[in-house]
């Protein structure tokens, strides 16, 4: 199956995913309210920081050693296998440990006890379709993941409309998790004739963990920065404020997709131009900040002046804490977006190592921030934290980036000046006609407002917008 396929395949099935569950969150959250929304959050987040654990980064390397040699897969997915069942019983004892030691409330134990059983299935099938990934074929990662997110969402909501116990929001996800193992299993070993066997290889297992150290490391520093937030939330400030926070993490991190994607685009032209072309590189480095600009200005002034709007629209005014620092996480999408493209740079031009340290510093930032904001400020205490914790690994990267190629000061400050001036005059439209026409008719007109301003201020060319066109496409 061509790349092109593949990515076609990824893409629209991890959008369609996101659309849906952010539709099911939006559901969840008007029905059980902040309490409610906040125990289902923090078991989600505390489990989600565990299930690195299982992993390691063990799939990422079968992967791309797999896909090297496809004779030698079956004993990769083997021995990982192997790995991964010791893991997974170390991991979930662990969780179930900490959970108990925290001194959480029966439900939220429960809450996760089964969430924790639902990771250990989806690291499974995690290593199943990596076989697949391996052997260049995603088609059907792509439906189980559309798949098993749709019998989430009608299973989660029959269990709200008969008014179920929360734990029941818990077996919505168990369910799918167990069915998209068996679905992935049929097809490895139908099509592919891999088996699910365990097999300890000395030879292989030799071979794969001083890979696998690297991805480990940068796998579980991502993850603790990422979800700490709730988990510290949920002790210092407890059910209620991380149910407030859960809505603006929600909202924020729903555009992740978009650096994701461009980095996806990127990251092999980095890799390339850094050996063979340090002009190119200079050059894609600096378009890419723009197109990430580009999409992120807009999101930030569009949703900071609609926020009131889209929480108590779309979760109710139980939600009006969570205004505030939705607007603080928007503002926090312009560095993220950065941090993307620059750790995409590091990563490509052999500095991972480098890019692993300064995530690893800046989790330990970002936790300190946690623990002295939370108490004072809460829901926004935490958002602080990770605006600022962005801040700091954006500051970092920008003295390693010039190691390997320099600004174009004038470039950047010209593209920022024009790219703000079209936002600015979009979000003054955008306000005017949220106040006198409604949300609905605001939103089409900053949609239509932006390109237009984007043009006349020259910020996008007729070229640039055929080479956006051109890296889509690729």
């Amino acid at each position: 199956m061509s790349v092109a396929k593949n990515t076609a395949f990824m893409t629209i099935a991890s959008v369609f995913q996101k659309i849906i569950a952010f539709g099911y969150f939006a559901i969840i959250a008007r029905s059980i309210g902040a309490e409610g929304t906040g125990k289902y959050f923090f078991a989600l987040s505390f489990t989600t920081i565990f299930v690195v654990f299982v992993d390691l980064g063990l799939t990422n390397v079968m992967v791309r050693e797999g896909a090297k040699l496809k004779t030698k897969l079956q004993e990769y997915f083997s021995a990982i296998l192997f790995v991964k069942f010791f893991l997974s019983i170390l991991t979930y004892a662990a969780a179930i440990i900490v959970i108990n030691a925290m001194g959480y409330p029966v439900e939220t134990k429960h809450l996760v006890y089964i969430s924790g059983i639902t990771m250990l299935f989806d690291s499974l099938h995690l290593s199943l379709y990596g076989t697949l990934r391996a052997i260049g074929n995603l088609k059907y990662e792509a439906i189980g993941m559309v798949v098993s997110q749709l019998i989430t969402l009608i299973l989660g909501s029959i269990f709200l409309y008969f008014g179920l116990p929360l734990i029941y929001l818990m077996v919505a996800f168990l369910i799918p998790s167990i069915l998209n193992v068996l679905f992935a299993y049929t097809v490895v070993h139908k099509k592919y004739q891999i088996k699910l066997k365990l097999k300890y290889d000395k030879k292989v297992l030799k071979y794969i963990i001083p890979i696998v150290i690297p991805f480990a490391l940068a796998g579980i520093f991502g993850r603790v920065y990422s979800y700490i937030d709730s988990v510290l939330l949920s002790k210092l400030a407890g059910d209620v404020v991380v149910g407030w926070y859960s809505i603006p993490y929600k909202v924020a991190y729903a555009f992740q997709f978009i650096p994701m994607a461009l980095v996806a685009a990127l990251y092999p032209r980095f890799s390339e131009y850094f050996v063979h072309d340090k002009e190119k590189l200079h050059y894609v480095f600096h378009q890419g900040i723009k197109y990430l600009l580009l999409v992120a200005l807009p999101l930030v002034v569009g949703i900071s002046l609609l926020t009131r709007e889209i929480v108590t629209t779309l979760f109710t005014d139980e939600y009006i804490n969570s205004i505030l620092p939705l607007q603080i996480l928007m503002i926090g999408i312009v560095f993220s977006y950065l941090n993307f493209h620059f750790g995409a740079l590091l990563n490509a031009c052999n500095k991972q190592v480098t890019q692993t340290v300064l995530i690893g510093v800046v989790m330990v930032m970002n936790i300190g921030l946690n623990i002295a904001l939370i108490p004072q400020y809460g829901a926004v205490g935490a958002a602080l934290a990770a605006v600022l914790g962005n801040i700091g690994l954006m500051l970092m990267s920008l003295f390693i980036v010039p190691k390997i190629t320099k600004f174009n000061v004038n470039f950047l400050i010209q593209a920022i000046a024009r790219l703000a001036l079209s936002a600015g005059v979009m979000g003054a439209a955008v306000w005017y006609t949220n106040i006198h026409m409604g949300l609905v008719f605001a939103i089409f007109v900053g949609l239509i407002s932006y390109p237009v301003m984007l043009f006349i201020t020259r910020a996008v060319t007729r070229k640039q917008f055929d080479e956006m066109v051109s890296l889509v496409r690729k």
